[in-house]
């Protein structure tokens, strides 16, 4: 007894039965807090046993290892009642039974990775699910607990009885043997106590051992409340309604409180510590598993041999005999293969570049490198690279230290049209088996999780928004000294009282308490945009996967712990400016016949693009187009690539307070100074200053003699401010070290107080420094766009809508910008425009249909192939019968964007009143009725009577007014294309407004799922908002809400040509203006006055004056060709008056011949469709609006 009680001391009980946050919207323990609390309760092991999924399994592993505690891996699954391919049920808790499974070694890990997978990919149904034959299948290696009360063990127990009980009890037993165990638990729930009971007798008869567990979910029993409104998030519920509850006490209870529950069955306490025993799985860490790659069959399994033979094919061809640079790249080509051969990377490399020269000769365009791995001589020459690294100065080094075996990162951009194209090859090329995309994780952020709360507590939408509206972008990190991006609703009740006046004054301390303990948990899986990992064998047997919804495996694990355990993590990230770029080469092609270069040393080095970008003209050139970065190109005036390459590397933060002093250098070049002469080698091409990591690289190397392996470790030392590492490299630096064969500066001649002076400097500049391999493969991109845009104008802005047709902000400025520039882009036409836009003349663009919403790209193929191969369309009725598959939503897109207004002499109206009466389907019916080889009653009646169209039903309708047009133009685009409510004003806007809403815009959009923006965190454009703000836009959005003092205020949306604009209206002025505030006046054009606060959430323009320009006094101007012409008109507009009188709005009667104005006795009250109805009258140019 006496030495079980010191066993007993020595391996306290072990939570077994754990969910963590990755139980998403269910476990609300964080791995690190749960791990925490377990060593604190001085347990020495614990398990992890998430619902259905593996996603937290090396994050708990690698906690757990770091605070010294044992970890076993598991998983509460889900067992289906029968098989997990019936999915009949519409019972969702009569789907699935839990059942735990931990992981006993490597071959219980691999098996625990299969049931996980399987249940994920096979067995979905409301959960995942595994089954019966599965378990037979995969169960070696694993320990299995009957589960909680929701586990078939205790369900087959309380329904059926003892003995149906124990014959299931015996199925799991014959499977599991001696690692099968009765699961008993304790959280006050009666049924619970009836399991216990029977179960002990079970024990007895039929020698299975007793476990007992807590089904943990929640560290502290005072998270109970938080973990409620937890399940209210996930169910959609709020308190206020029947919501789940889960009754009794689910923490991570102490070895003591434990007993409590379980006084009289000491046993299934101690065998907690036979299962921890048992399981003694350890993740291997650094054993690279390189993919499957195909190779000719001469050279067997050798695949550096195939590698190097590449290599040196590549090598010929980039470097004829007369290149100068010939020898100096073979030595560099020999020792990168040499370091490619003793680090076993080879199939890394044929993998990646049989992925780029597939996409190569699949027409799909590849950016010419991403990334370190420019700085790869062996990457050009084989053909992943297209950037001539020797030309540059990029360093092999920066990409793959040999004096560091680790994982190499070669990202490659592909043209983002082709997205799905790429992915399908690199799937079907490695097996789909073989191939995953990579889970990443949305987390409860402070605004998300503060909306939630409120919505939970039964507050109405307002509360969760005004308290948002409290939260800043940045925050003071105190501890720092300086803002941060980490805004946490600690610092934000530490740092804001109004906010804090708010919480109390609304009663709001318990909402506020809850998201505290709420705020960071993992709230939802989705997928990595980009990320891929491809395996040598099938992924389910390395870690657990799921499945995307194109069918596509996805590793639970994040990216960070998938590429630790020794997985290759790829990127195929996709560039829409390879979009434009490639659009535009095929029109030039089209056009000209000129096949323009790609990143050829011309257009690198292209003066009329450098010209382009000095001028600031950069909209759509990729990473020069923000206001602020505009600003900057015209001071910097780049007149070469090696600018470029700069430009895009110091426009950051940090490197901008640079830019001064590399100006000062480029324009006067005369007063440069370097601190030692061996210095103007290295930064002559950046005037002196360090700009790039690789400068301070060639520094300690030139300086003071470091291997370029040891001065890339510095350099990663810098970067992350490793002090005790750079104090020992400043000593190696200025002292140099015999022992690592280090001369150091002083024996190069080099004084103490310069060599002092210049590493200051280093560690000042390595924190911003930047990767100049990748900076000059994105500069490279830069100039192909300038190009383009330069030479072949039309060409390029069609690239450039082509690539942003998904994206309706981008597209809608682009459109502006385009015709701003006195570019015509035509309507959309069924029966001449393209899936893409294209230039249809000179000066003139054809509209693309793949731009109008709810059409997809298949039916446009169909329908354009229709029209190419049988003609054009001849009416509406013509149309539909050639493409019956058409969908109702897609014609009534097509028909509001105005595609048929070229067959269809009708309004716009009557063809909507067509579709909406359902002649789509009967049509369909006739033609569905048609037997094969009959001909139909359409086939053979007359022309005339082809030509008769569905829409003759609705001759008498009238079209719809202006105002209802260009919203539906807008609802089927995204914009306005016939004109806009905006066009009217534009005079007066010109002449009162002093900003647009693209000041307010950062440049490029974040992209979701491309990854644009290669750099850090980019600077804010604010310096150019002038100090009041004078601007008009359409109102599109009116949000009101009741502040905590009972006054109304209001968050309004305007938009121009050019973006959008949020607009807080406070109480003050909201009371003023509320009248125009209101349903009745969205579309409507109001000007706003204010002063715009970076600070508020997501920015916004504070209104200080609002006018409703449709309330100001207009004139309209009616142009004859003399006065004979106007009296022949005389009586019209008279009537036109009286039937519009009105008190503010005038005409007014130019006579062109006379060049003579009068104005016409009589007022009227002005509106848009009055407007229109006289440009029916007397056309579009000789009617115009003034204010």
């Amino acid at each position: 007894m006496e030495m079980q009680e010191r066993e007993r001391e020595k391996k306290p009980f072990t939570h077994l039965h754990v969910h963590t946050e990755y139980s998403l919207l269910d476990g609300m323990g964080k791995i690190k807090d749960v791990v925490t609390k377990v060593k604190a309760s001085g347990m020495s092991a614990c398990a992890i046993t998430d619902h259905g999924v593996g996603y937290g399994l090396p994050d708990f592993y690698a906690e757990c290892k770091n605070q010294g505690i044992k970890p076993i891996l598991g998983c509460e699954v889900y067992e289906a009642p029968k098989n997990r391919f019936d999915k009949k049920s519409e019972n969702e808790d009569k789907n699935y039974h839990h059942l735990i499974l931990l992981a006993k070694d490597d071959q219980g890990y691999k098996n625990l990775c299969k049931l996980i997978s399987r249940s994920n990919t096979e067995g979905f149904y409301y959960k995942p699910r595994i089954d019966q034959d599965l378990l037979q299948q995969y169960h070696e290696g694993l320990v299995c607990l009957s589960g909680c009360i929701a586990g078939r063990l205790p369900r087959t127990l309380l329904k059926e009885g003892y003995e149906a009980a124990k014959k299931t009890a015996l199925w799991y037993k014959d499977l599991f043997k001696d690692d099968y165990y009765l699961e008993i638990q304790n959280h006050g729930i009666r049924e619970e106590a009836v399991i216990a009971q029977e179960f002990v007798r079970m024990s007895k008869e039929l020698d299975i051992k007793l476990v007992c567990t807590n089904d943990c979910h929640y560290i502290n029993s005072e998270d109970a409340k938080a973990h409620e409104w937890l399940i209210c998030m996930q169910t959609g519920k709020t308190l206020n309604e029947p919501h789940m509850v889960y009754q009794g006490d689910y923490s991570i209870k102490t070895e003591e409180e434990m007993r409590k529950l379980f006084p009289n069955i000491p046993e299934a306490f101690d065998n907690t510590i036979e299962i921890t025993d048992k399981c003694n799985f350890e993740f291997e860490y650094g054993n690279y598993r390189m993919p499957k790659v195909v190779i000719p069959e001469e050279y067997g399994t050798d695949y550096f041999a195939n590698l190097e033979h590449l290599a040196w094919e590549g090598y010929k061809e980039k470097y004829p005999q007369n290149d100068p640079e010939k020898e100096q790249a073979k030595k560099d080509v020999e020792f990168e293969l040499s370091v490619v051969k003793e680090m076993g990377f080879s199939e890394y490399f044929l993998d990646t570049r049989k992925t780029v020269i597939w996409a190569k000769e699949h027409g799909i365009l590849v950016g010419p490198g991403r990334g370190s791995a420019a700085g790869s001589r062996m990457c050009y020459c084989i053909g992943i690279t297209d950037i001539d690294p020797i030309k540059y100065n990029l360093l092999f080094e920066r990409f793959l230290n040999p004096e560091r075996i680790s994982m190499p990162d070669i990202d490659v951009d592909y043209d983002y049209a082709h997205k799905d194209e790429v992915v399908a090859f690199e799937a079907a090329s490695n097996g789909s088996d073989c191939f995953s995309k990579i889970q990443t994780f949305g987390t409860m952020k402070v605004k998300n999780v503060l909306r939630d709360c409120a919505r939970v507590a039964g507050y109405p939408a307002s509360t969760g928004s005004t308290l948002t509206k409290f939260i800043p972008t940045k925050i003071m990190d105190t501890q720092k000294g300086e803002m941060t991006n980490n805004v946490t609703l600690k610092r934000c009740y530490e740092q804001i009282p109004e906010l804090v006046d708010y919480i109390r004054e609304n009663n709001l301390e318990e909402l506020w308490k809850i998201a505290l303990k709420l705020e960071g948990l993992k709230k939802s899986a989705s997928t990595h945009a980009c990320g891929h990992i491809p395996t040598p064998i099938p992924c389910e047997e390395l870690y657990p996967v799921s499945l995307d919804k194109s069918g596509y495996l996805v590793c639970q694990y994040n990216m960070t712990e998938a590429e630790h355990l020794g997985n290759l993590k790829k990127d195929l990230l996709m560039l829409r400016n390879l979009t434009i770029i490639d659009a535009a080469h095929k029109e030039i092609n089209k056009r000209y016949g000129v096949v323009v270069p790609l990143w050829s040393e011309e257009i690198l080095n292209d003066k009329d693009a450098l010209s382009l970008i000095s001028a600031g003209k950069t909209d759509g050139v990729f990473q020069l187009e923000s206001e602020g970065m505009k600003k900057f190109l015209k001071e910097l005036k780049p007149s070469c690539f090696e600018d470029v390459i700069a430009g895009v590397s110091l426009y950051r933060p940090g490197p901008m307070d640079y830019i001064p002093q590399y100006i000062e250098g480029k324009q006067h070049p005369a007063n440069i100074t370097y601190l030692t002469p061996q210095l103007e080698p290295i930064l002559s091409a950046t005037y002196g200053v360090i700009v790039y990591q690789e400068q301070v690289m060639q520094i300690v190397r030139v300086l003071a003699g470091f291997s370029m392996g040891r001065a890339d470790l510095v350099r990663k030392a810098m970067g992350k401010k490793k002090i005790e590492v750079m104090e020992e490299e400043g000593k190696n630096f200025i002292y140099g070290n015999d022992s690592l064969n280090i001369k150091g500066c002083i024996k190069n001649g080099i004084s103490e107080d310069i060599a002092n002076e210049l590493y200051d400097q280093m560690i000042d500049f390595a924190k911003y420094a930047f990767n100049k391999s990748h900076a000059a493969c994105y500069a490279a991109v830069s100039m192909q766009t300038a190009y383009l845009k330069s030479h072949y104008f039309l060409e390029f802005e069609a690239g450039l809508l082509t690539s942003v047709m998904d994206k309706t902000s981008k597209l809608s400025k682009y459109y502006a910008e385009a015709i701003s520039t006195n570019v015509v882009i035509d309507k959309p036409d069924i029966n001449q425009s393209d899936i893409n836009f294209c230039v249809a003349a000179d000066n003139e663009l054809s509209f693309g249909l793949l731009a109008i919403k709810s059409v997809g790209r298949n039916i446009l193929q169909q329908i354009i192939a229709e029209r190419i191969k049988n003609g054009r369309y001849k009416t509406l009725t013509d149309f539909l019968k050639r493409n019956p598959d058409i969908e109702k939503s897609e014609m009534m897109a097509l028909i509001k964007a105005g595609a048929f207004d070229s067959i269809c002499h009708k309004s716009r109206k009557a063809m909507v009143s067509a579709i909406e009466a359902d002649i789509l389907k009967g049509i369909r019916k006739e033609q569905n009725s048609i037997i094969p080889g009959q001909i139909s009653l359409f086939n053979i009646i007359s022309e005339e009577q082809k030509n008769l169209d569905i829409t003759d039903s609705f001759n008498d309708m009238r079209e719809y007014s202006k105002k209802e047009l260009l919203r539906a133009e807008k609802e089927a685009v995204g914009f306005y294309l016939s004109g806009s409510p905006l066009d009217e004003y534009t005079l007066y806007i010109n002449r009162a407004c002093n900003v647009t809403c693209s000041i307010f815009s950062s440049g490029e959009d974040a992209d979701e799922d491309s990854y644009d923006s290669p750099f850090d965190e980019a600077p804010e454009d604010n310096n150019d908002i002038p100090d009041v703000v004078k601007i008009a836009g359409i109102l599109t959005s009116v949000k009101k809400i009741v502040t905590k003092k009972g006054s109304q205020m209001a968050f309004i949306t305007i938009e121009d040509r050019t973006g959008d604009l949020s607009v807080t209206v406070f109480p003050k002025q909201y009371e003023k203006f509320a009248g125009i505030l209101t349903d009745e006046h969205i579309d409507d054009v109001i000007y706003v006055e204010g002063k715009y606060d970076s600070d508020t959430n997501n920015s916004s323009l504070i209104a200080d004056i609002i006018t409703d320009l449709n309330m100001l006094p207009k004139t309209i101007y009616l142009k004859f060709r003399d006065m004979q012409e106007y009296l022949n008109n005389k009586e019209y507009i008279e009537k036109f008056i009286s039937k519009n009188e009105g008190t503010n709005d005038n005409i007014y009667i130019y006579l062109d011949f006379d060049k003579q104005c009068k104005m016409i006795k009589g007022c009227i009250r002005y509106n848009p469709d009055i407007f229109a109805e006289l440009q029916d009258k007397f056309s579009d140019e000789n009617v115009q609006v003034r204010i």
